[in-house]
């Protein structure tokens, strides 16, 4: 069949190239060389081309996961030209196939964008879902279509599944719209939502973030009930986004714990970053998780980018759990990856080592070295955390502590009181002589003295006084403060 229909391709219309794509896709035939013929014969017949043979012909190829770039472009170009005679089928279609194969078109989704409005009369359930989502999928933003879809879609709501409610909530979270009255919908329809649709909602509002407490409330208990069919990837996605909006629900947590460990064995490294990320993040104990992830985590280091590594260690660190296997494991793999960690991951990793109270000499000193290549990308926080870091292991390195004096100098501006009482703690617990550092602290310290909390005045006194370093003014000043307490 194949075969006649390639010796034959100069007798076909668009209707029937259309209709035949159409068949092959349908049943899911692959024949490479007759798409790749038919797209050329497209290209060269496309001005006849009709709206829904137009449509129809993206999505066979993008069913079939045929690529044909030139015949997307082509196809693009041609849709704006016949915009106006698109229904809503035509329109919805066309734009969640470019979509669901990534081909960027920016052009015609600001075209369809003006052309939906008009006909939103016409847009069914399926219309609406796949409109929204492609657009939030490409990240196209369109802040007048989704206005009015939205209201569409709340007349149309009662023709819609879990899926397509879903759907419709991620779409609007993923541009950054708000829709209460979709998440309210999302809300009376819960019991028809199943644990992917779950995930993907609280995931959405997270990521857009959104904050709903009474959507975040009722998936919750949702998700409790539905646990054991969760999979990997839904319990990490889940708990990340309660993490994320700094929703609080300790029996999800408890309940996903458990649920993960069951499951561990389908974890990959995105999920197990996440998840230890997320119960460190909101400080929920969970020693049993923590221990069963920390040896799944040594069995999948190798597929741990620079990251994966950093933040895991830091969720160790942040709950307590000094898990020296996996911290002795980790150093190992980071000094591997050394050369693509950011600025971020230094300063994570190092933080974390030394609030575990692990000293890995050989890390600490190539981590010196790469935070000095990289020191115009710290900012005030990553400066203090690894001046913190070094002198809390008792690490010596001069070097990085004159670099970041001087980084520190420039960017006093931006440092907190915690982070100048830590900086000053750091360099008097190592005995790191820097007149002009503390120099310049002791002036910025009096601007900001009104933020100083009982802790960090006594840290600050404390390390001036332990470099000798003499600052009556600010010694004057803090002495000020603290009698009018």
């Amino acid at each position: 069949m194949e075969t006649q229909i390639l010796e034959s391709t100069d007798e076909f219309n668009p209707m029937l190239i259309a209709n035949i794509l159409w068949a092959y896709s349908k049943i899911g035939h692959s024949a490479p060389k007759l798409f790749d013929v038919l797209s050329d014969k497209i290209i060269e017949e496309l001005d006849i081309f009709n709206s829904q043979s137009l449509a129809n012909t993206v999505s066979a190829y993008a069913k079939m996961r045929h690529s044909a770039p030139k015949l997307l472009d082509a196809i693009s170009h041609k849709a704006v030209e016949k915009i106006d005679t698109f229904n809503s089928r035509d329109i919805s279609s066309i734009v969640y196939t470019y979509a669901k194969v990534g081909h960027l078109s920016p052009e015609l989704f600001d075209v369809i964008s003006h052309s939906a409005i008009k006909k939103l009369n016409t847009f069914n359930s399926q219309d609406i879902v796949n409109t929204v989502w492609a657009y939030a999928k490409v990240g196209h933003s369109s802040p007048e279509l989704f206005d009015a879809l939205s209201q569409k879609a709340i007349e149309n709501i009662d023709t819609f599944n879990s899926q397509s409610i879903a759907n419709t909530v991620w779409a609007y979270a993923k541009v950054g719209r708000s829709s209460p009255a979709l998440s309210q919908k999302a809300i009376e329809n819960i019991d028809t939502f199943n644990s992917q649709s779950i995930a993907n909602t609280v995931w959405a509002y997270a990521k857009g973030r959104y904050s709903s407490p009474d959507l975040f409330d009722a998936f919750s208990s949702k998700a409790i009930e539905k646990l054991d069919t969760f999979n990997s990837q839904d319990i990490a996605n889940t708990i990340w986004a309660y993490a994320e909006v700094g929703h609080s629900s300790p029996e999800l947590f408890d309940a996903l714990s458990h649920n993960a460990i069951k499951k561990l064995n389908t974890f990959n490294s995105r999920d197990i970053v996440n998840t230890l990320w997320a119960y460190a993040k909101v400080g929920h104990s969970s020693p049993e998780l923590f221990d069963a992830l920390s040896h799944k985590a040594i069995e999948n280091l190798d597929t741990f980018n620079s990251q994966a590594i950093a933040n895991t260690v830091w969720a160790y660190a942040k709950v307590g759990n000094s898990s020296p296997e996996l911290f002795e494991a980790i150093s190992h793999e980071a000094l591997k990856n050394l050369d693509t960690f950011n600025s971020q991951d230094i300063t994570n990793t190092i933080w974390a080592y030394a609030k575990a109270g692990h000293s890995y000499p050989e890390l600490f000193d190539a981590i010196s070295h790469k935070a000095m290549e990289k020191l115009d990308t710290f900012n005030s926080q990553g400066i203090a955390n690894t001046l913190w870091a070094y002198a809390t292991i008792g690490h010596s390195s001069p070097e990085l502590f004159d670099a970041l004096s001087h980084k520190a100098i420039k960017k006093l501006d931006t440092f907190s009181s915690q982070e100048i009482a830590n900086i000053v703690w750091a360099y008097a617990k190592v005995e790191h002589s820097s007149p002009k550092l503390f120099d310049a602290i002791s002036k910025k310290a009096m601007e900001k003295l009104d933020t100083f909390n009982a802790q960090a005045i006594a840290t600050t006194v404390w390390a001036y006084a332990k470099v000798e370093h003499s600052s009556p003014e600010l010694f004057d000043a803090i002495s000020n403060k603290a009698m009018e307490k």
